[in-house]
Formats: C-alpha cells, sequence, structure tokens
C-alpha cells in the first residue's frame, strides 16, 4: 500500500482510476470507497492521532461497496419538481432527520441572480458553470430536526457570509470540487474556523460532531454550490463511508434537480392565489424583526376585519383569525428574516391572511415534541384553517405564506 500525503488543493480528477480508503488509526480498520468520494477527507478526530496525519490518500485494491444505507433518500426517490423553491424545500425535509440532524445547501450567488432574472438557458451559456474565487455563496435550504435552532443558524449564517475560496466549509468545497468528509469535529477544528468566542459558544451549542460537504455538480459539470450534513452524536452515530458514497449521489440528483428547476420555474412561473376582487388591507411594520409584531399585527387585523368584510361573519372567525395570524407573523420574525408586510383580504367565501417575508424556504412541519413548547404553529395553521400555502416569485427575493379562513359557518 502507497502512503501519500493527499493534496490540500488541486484538480477534481473523475478519471483517476485508483480507490481511496478511509483509515482510522485508533483501530487499524479501512473502507474503500470510489474515486470521486472524498478526495480531500478530514481525519483530525482525537489528539491521539498522530499530529499531521490526519489526510492521506491510499492506492488499495479492494472492492468499492455498492451498497447504499437504506435510510438515505437515494437521487431516484428525490421527488422532482417544477419550481425552484419547492425544489429546495424538499432537499432539507429529504435529509432532516433521516439522514443527519441538519442540513444546509448553498448555492452560488450568480446562479441564483440569474434565476431571478428570469435566464432560462443553460448556466454554460451565462458563463455561470464554474464557480469564481471569493464568488458569494447563498443558503437556500436550511433544515434541523429541532425547528428552534435554525433561527440560531440563520443568524449566525447572516453574521458570517460564505464565499468560495474559504478555508473550510461550504465555500471550499464549492471552489476545490472536493468531498470534505469529517467523521469526528474536534473542537480545535471549530476554533481554528471560528475566531470570535460568542460564535464559537453558540456554534459548540449546536452540537456538530461528525460532518459531510459534498459539491453539487450536475451532468454537464456545472459546479452548483455544495450541501452540508451534520450530526450530533449525543443521539446518532458518526457518517460512515458508505453514507459519504451516498451523499455524493444524492448530491449529484440533488443539483440536477435544482438545475431543471430553476429553468423550468422561469418558463412556467407559478401564478400568484386568486384573492378576488372584494377588499383587501395591507399592514407594514415598522421594525420587521420587532418581537412585538405578532401583538401588533393581531391588534391591527381585529381593528380592520370589519372594514374589508361585506356581510355578517360566524362568532368565532374573530378568534381563528387571532390564532392562525399571530402564528403567521411570529413565523415570519423567528424563521423568515423579518416580516414585510401582512394582508388581509375578502375573497368571498374567505378571510385570506397573508404574511410575507424575506427568506424564499418554505415552513417546514415537523412532528411535534412533548418536551418543548414551540415547533407547533404549522399544525395549528392546517386544523384551523380551510387551506394554506405559499407563494413564491422568481424575480422576488422572499415568499408569501397564507391562510384561508371560512368568513360565515
Amino acid at each position: 500500500m502507497d502512503h501519500r500525503p493527499m493534496p490540500d488543493d488541486g484538480p477534481f480528477d473523475s478519471h483517476c482510476p485508483a480507490k481511496l480508503a478511509l483509515v482510522d488509526p485508533r483501530s487499524l480498520a479501512h473502507v474503500s470507497i470510489g474515486p470521486r468520494i472524498a478526495t480531500d477527507v478530514c481525519l483530525q478526530a482525537s489528539a491521539a492521532w498522530p499530529k499531521g496525519k490526519g489526510m492521506y490518500s491510499y492506492d488499495t485494491a479492494g472492492p468499492v461497496p455498492s451498497e447504499i444505507p437504506e435510510t438515505f433518500p437515494t437521487g431516484q426517490r428525490l421527488p422532482r419538481t417544477a419550481d425552484w423553491f419547492t425544489t429546495a424545500d424538499v432537499l432539507g425535509d429529504a435529509l432532516v432527520p433521516v439522514l443527519a440532524d441538519w442540513c444546509a445547501v448553498h448555492v452560488r450567488a450568480s446562479i441564483v441572480e440569474a434565476l431571478r432574472a428570469g435566464a432560462a438557458v443553460p448556466l454554460a451559456e451565462l458563463g455561470l458553470a464554474q464557480p469564481v474565487d471569493g464568488e458569494l455563496l447563498e443558503m437556500v435550504t436550511l433544515r434541523h430536526r429541532d425547528a428552534e435552532r435554525e433561527p440560531i443558524i440563520r443568524q449566525w449564517a447572516a453574521e458570517r457570509p460564505v464565499r468560495t475560496g474559504d478555508v473550510y466549509g461550504a465555500g471550499r468545497v464549492t471552489a476545490t470540487g472536493k468531498t470534505r468528509y469529517m467523521p469526528h469535529v474536534a473542537p480545535t477544528m471549530v476554533h481554528a474556523a471560528i475566531t470570535d468566542p460568542e460564535q464559537v459558544a453558540q456554534f459548540q451549542r449546536l452540537g456538530i460532531t461528525s460532518s459531510i460537504v459534498v459539491p453539487l455538480y450536475t451532468s454537464t459539470g456545472a459546479l452548483l454550490g455544495a450541501m452540508t450534513l451534520l450530526r450530533e452524536l449525543d443521539t446518532r452515530e458518526a457518517f460512515t463511508p458508505q453514507e459519504v458514497v451516498a451523499a455524493e449521489h444524492f448530491a449529484r440528483s440533488a443539483a440536477e434537480a435544482l438545475d431543471a428547476a430553476r429553468i423550468a420555474t422561469v418558463i412556467a412561473e407559478t401564478p400568484a392565489p386568486r384573492t378576488g376582487d372584494q377588499r383587501s388591507a395591507t399592514w407594514r411594520p415598522s421594525h420587521p424583526r420587532a418581537a412585538t409584531i405578532s401583538t401588533e399585527g393581531r391588534n391591527w387585523a381585529r381593528r380592520t376585519l370589519p372594514e374589508i368584510l361585506t356581510h355578517q361573519p360566524r362568532r368565532d372567525l374573530y378568534d381563528d383569525m387571532d390564532l392562525v395570524f399571530t402564528e403567521l407573523l411570529s413565523n415570519a420574525v423567528r424563521h423568515g428574516g423579518g416580516l414585510c408586510e401582512a394582508q388581509l383580504s375578502n375573497t368571498g367565501d374567505h378571510l385570506r391572511l397573508v404574511a410575507a417575508d424575506n427568506d424564499p424556504r418554505g415552513p417546514a412541519i415537523r412532528a411535534p415534541r412533548f418536551d418543548r413548547p414551540n415547533g407547533r404553529g404549522m399544525h395549528l395553521i392546517e386544523a384551523i384553517a380551510d387551506r394554506w400555502g405559499v407563494q413564491r416569485q422568481h424575480t422576488e427575493i422572499g415568499k408569501r405564506v397564507w391562510a384561508d379562513l371560512r368568513i360565515t359557518a
């Protein structure tokens, strides 16, 4: 076996016939993986590992494992949609909590801007097939098994923009095109990546101890960005080499789905939900992220509702409106980056409640946990409203979440 230090950078050679093996110095056990997998493998998992011996490439005659963990959502099972935003949401829902405790998908900002500009042509024709050093990445998907932690991650991400050429994470993977696999994230790695003490403390509270970051390559070789999967080892085992293989399989399907949905979204934009020709009213808060928005918005809605009604409503309409509108507004503030505007519309048979925010990512509906008081908002909306949905336009940055309440009994 030829032991060679792994190059830290360099071209990603998809035609290399060699196999790679991950070797854990603590057990001397190894597992072979495919030629496009983990060419940038970080194994600094323990102080017991020899210093400077964390990255190696190995030639081995061992077979490439064909099995993919049954729990992993393979590309064949990835739902295809004709909408960019729905596709981005599906990626997170497919991975969390089945494979990872949380995941994030970063796409190069130039690609997202091309979507908003209505460019329905291949990326190569736009000159956007490959990343540019220092290019900003936009987080289009974020899912955590505990929804209450997502605002912390979003705030942390907003304070630390991700760019190609970063020394770690999605930015590095997008620049190099190489998977980064860290079965155990050592505390020293966190301190090396983050220098601000407060942010280090926030990051450590997330419990990240095992990670995979894979590039999002399309079949034409365009590199969209990177997909990050993380686990907390207090509840599950570290990622395995087989799961690295599965993650790259999934990432290729995800990149294809995103790129196809980018063009389909521009060609056939989803029409906005009908609000009829009836009365409507709009409220724009002076401070989109204020803690008092839910109360202010609820009071505004109660004052405004009599002005848009055209006949006697059912007795409990005000109570239902209070509950649903409060959830819509609080979700916009907590998970959507702030409330841009709220709207009430009389569509004839229904009262439509709308909350517009700055984040295109759709709301996630998760199973409620009995040990946490939060996380039941979307379940409440589903139970009370006749219907609800998310409306997004490729030319806009955020989304509009709406819910319809029956006006009469």
